[in-house]
């Protein structure tokens, strides 16, 4: 990793580019999401403007990029997360919505990288989005293994880290619904961090397919869901010709 360079906790963000990002997630995830649901949104967000927070999120699919800038902006917060150095380097323009590299095949890269975006924690509003994992994983399996950097990172800016739980799932369309849950704040950095963070995460998860299947639980939407009454016009048309030829 000869070519790494130190992150300096310096932002990439562009406004005027985030807000295009903003307006091609949200067409983008209406047309391919049966809705996307959230519960916990408003003390997610008192706890933004009371100061820096970190999000931690179970790491589903790529969609989960798509998520954070769509909840970022009902969060009204300045968000950076950290993504996989290497696919940053592939994707540059993500660093223009908030990313930050982590090289998580180099140990002291890595932390040097979690010092330089700890930096970015510095006022009410700002909150950092880690994915603990540090891979994609389906969310039903257990345990989640959350890493150490997001431990690390807590003792480094005391700051709150908020557990979030993220879930895909099938209803009564082709497209999926997104159920997103924010839990009950941690604020102790001790030794036991990352079991509580996982403990919450998997609650929320809980929760999400609580919603998912039955519809319970305090969720609002984000984007809309689609609907259940009637039947596209494809299978209207297979309907009508099955009948004719009948």
């Amino acid at each position: 990793m000869g070519d790494h360079r130190p992150s300096e906790g310096v932002s990439r963000r562009k406004p005027w580019f985030l807000s295009l990002a903003r307006r091609y997630v949200r067409s983008r995830m209406r047309r391919s999401f049966d809705g996307v649901f959230v519960s916990g949104l408003a003390e997610a967000r008192r706890a933004v403007e009371s100061g820096p927070v970190i999000f931690a999120a179970n790491h589903v699919s790529w969609w989960d990029a798509f998520a954070v800038v769509l909840v970022d902006q009902a969060l009204d917060a300045k968000s950076h997360c950290l993504m996989d150095a290497s696919n940053l380097a592939n994707l540059p323009f993500f660093g223009w919505i908030g990313a930050v590299p982590i090289h998580r095949d180099d140990p002291r890269a890595a932390l040097t990288d979690v010092r330089g975006a700890a930096r970015l924690l510095d006022a009410p509003g700002d909150a950092l989005w880690v994915f603990p994992q540090g891979r994609q994983r389906p969310a039903h399996l257990r345990p989640l293994g959350f890493e150490r950097g997001v431990t690390v990172l807590a003792r480094l800016t005391a700051r709150p880290v908020v557990p979030v739980s993220i879930t895909y799932g099938f209803r009564e369309r082709p497209e999926m619904t997104l159920a997103i849950a924010f839990g009950e704040a941690i604020s102790d950095a001790g030794a036991g961090l990352a079991a509580t963070l996982e403990e919450r995460v998997e609650a929320g998860l809980d929760r999400n397919d609580a919603f998912l299947v039955s519809g319970s639980g305090a969720y609002a939407p984000l984007i809309e869901a689609r609907g259940r009454s009637g039947v596209p016009i494809s299978g209207r048309l297979l309907a009508r010709l099955g009948g004719a030829r009948a």
